[in-house]
């Protein structure tokens, strides 16, 4: 890995894990022409991305065809040139999956699509990635492979579902507390996602993301951010009970 970087592999997936949609660029099947589509992302555990797509759409049908794609993530500058914002662009082969786990991770950052998800003609796609090309900004450019961007994280993807789990069961107060250290109402959130870095929350069809300091890859590693969060939550908006084991 190169330590050096002006935009870091780390700071790359960060930003995928951010956004909400992206830029689909497929192979046309007739011709070969690229062609580029608006569509939501996800991730799964490692950092891949996830999308949920209909048959019936030219992107699924030029993946059917030939599974060779990009995929554009951005974010826009509140104002002035929108080249100054960061993008990502993430370039490899798209599978579909069918696999609950990748579902739910789609759906907690889309909560809205789970009324189609299940419908016949849609299914999950994820990407494999194979390099990546960032842009953070005048003389911030750089192309990484695949392994510098997305690490292993076989660790996180075997403790998810419990730690997730054991959140809601036994965090129900400090999840409250991180929603409204990100400017939510509190009551009702629960955590949906986990990964290294950071938490997925919903209520109803609201997400929030809970971004980590710097990137979990082990249950304690994990169980020592959430309490550090909880604890910069207390002291922020001064609650006096504020227990996170």
């Amino acid at each position: 890995m190169n330590t050096s970087r002006s935009f870091t592999g780390a700071e790359a997936r960060q930003l995928l894990r951010r956004a909400r949609t992206g830029t689909l660029s497929t192979l046309n099947r007739d011709d070969g022409t690229p062609y580029a589509s608006l569509v939501n992302v996800a991730t799964d555990v490692t950092g891949w991305p996830l999308i949920l797509v209909s048959t019936l759409a030219w992107h699924t049908k030029n993946l059917a065809a030939d599974p060779r794609a990009s995929l554009m993530v951005a974010e826009m500058p509140a104002a002035g040139d929108a080249l100054t914002g960061a993008r990502v662009t993430v370039m490899g082969r798209f599978v579909k999956v069918a696999d609950e786990a990748l579902s739910r991770r789609y759906l907690s950052r889309h909560p809205a699509a789970a009324l189609y998800s299940g419908f016949g003609d849609f299914g999950f796609w994820r990407m494999e990635p194979v390099r990546a090309h960032a842009v953070a900004g005048f003389g911030r450019i750089e192309t990484m492979d695949a392994d510098e961007v997305f690490p292993s994280a076989d660790e996180m993807i075997n403790l998810q579902e419990s730690a997730i789990q054991h959140m809601n069961e036994d965090h129900a107060d400090a999840i409250q507390r991180y929603a409204e250290s990100l400017g939510a109402t509190p009551g009702g959130w629960q955590v949906a996602g986990i990964d290294p870095d950071g938490a997925d929350l919903l209520r109803g069809e609201e997400v929030l993301r809970l971004s980590f300091p710097a990137p979990v890859c082990s249950a304690a590693e994990l169980r020592g951010t959430f309490a550090k969060l909880g604890q910069r939550s207390c002291l922020s908006e001064k609650h006096q009970k504020c227990d996170l084991r």
